[in-house]
């Protein structure tokens, strides 16, 4: 496999590392894509599809769920079928799990989404399945959390760290926090990136894949580790305007069938990635790209 990839997406968080994992096979995909027409004019002479394009905030999809639905259901139509006889791969969610019963979670258990945004991924999967029957080459990657530099303040992480660079600006201050007792299973978003390039590969098989790391955290210790990472004194404050609704207890994968399939296996700790993660928000630049 050595041909042209596009990336739907690509200016995104997840996007701009994909860009840089895939290396010169990377072609970004600027069409809208709940744009039909202009989509199948940009999604031609390549090899595979890496469709990253998403509403991908599950707090902010209570705020607009039609608009969460349009782009994550119809954008994904309109990839498949603008991408035929290409490998595509289709960036979905732990979240279409909701609260599930088996931790950590295989790809077999329940689909039973707990937020707009996981209803419309798990919606743009049925799409996906259709495709397959019908002959497409879909692989699925139910993603869970991930993590890195240039995550934006709209996330947990992101916005942790941005409060301490500001904090160390300042020579100390507060971080504002929402519910710390969920627990997630962090992946590096690097690490991630180089699942889905496994992925893209012809010789695996299409269906669906967990990409994760099979151990949980709590949110309580994630936040620890950038506190005890910040170069000035930190004081947390919870905010009631950052609890969100449906919120997920527990989210944790089992990935013993990408890693069957491809070998691949997470290398990056989630103290690096939480250290690079908080330098990257320090740098100026960094925070204005991720805005």
């Amino acid at each position: 496999m050595g041909g042209a990839i596009l990336v739907t997406g690509a200016q995104g968080f997840v996007g701009r590392h994909m860009l840089a994992e895939l290396g010169d096979r990377a072609r970004p995909v600027d069409a809208d894509v709940t744009d039909r027409e202009a989509l199948s004019e940009a999604l031609t002479d390549a090899e595979a599809v890496v469709h990253l394009a998403a509403l991908s905030s599950a707090a902010e999809s209570w705020q607009d769920v039609a608009e969460t639905w349009r782009v994550n259901v119809l954008g994904t139509v309109n990839v498949l079928q603008a991408a035929l006889g290409m490998r595509v791969l289709l960036a979905s969610s732990a979240d279409v799990y909701g609260n599930a019963e088996e931790i950590p979670t295989p790809e077999t258990a329940t689909v039973a989404p707990a937020s707009p945004y996981g209803a419309s991924k798990a919606a743009a999967e049925v799409a996906a399945d259709q495709a397959r029957r019908a002959g497409g080459d879909v692989v699925v990657a139910r993603a869970f959390q991930h993590e890195g530099p240039r995550r934006d303040e709209r996330f947990a992480v992101g916005s942790w760290a941005a409060q301490i660079a500001r904090a160390e600006e300042a020579g100390g201050g507060t971080v504002d926090v929402g519910d710390l007792t969920a627990k997630r299973d962090i992946t590096d978003v690097r690490d991630v990136c180089r699942a889905y390039a496994l992925l893209l590969d012809p010789d695996v098989p299409v269906g669906t894949y967990n990409v994760a790391t099979g151990t949980s955290v709590e949110m309580r210790q994630v936040l620890d580790v950038l506190v005890g990472l910040a170069t000035c004194p930190i004081e947390v404050v919870q905010d009631p305007a950052r609890l969100r609704p449906g919120t997920i207890g527990e989210l944790c994968g089992d990935a013993s069938r990408v890693r069957g399939a491809t070998g691949w296996a997470p290398t990056i700790p989630l103290e690096q990635t939480l250290a690079d993660t908080l330098a990257a928000a320090r740098a100026p630049t960094e925070r204005m790209a991720s805005a």
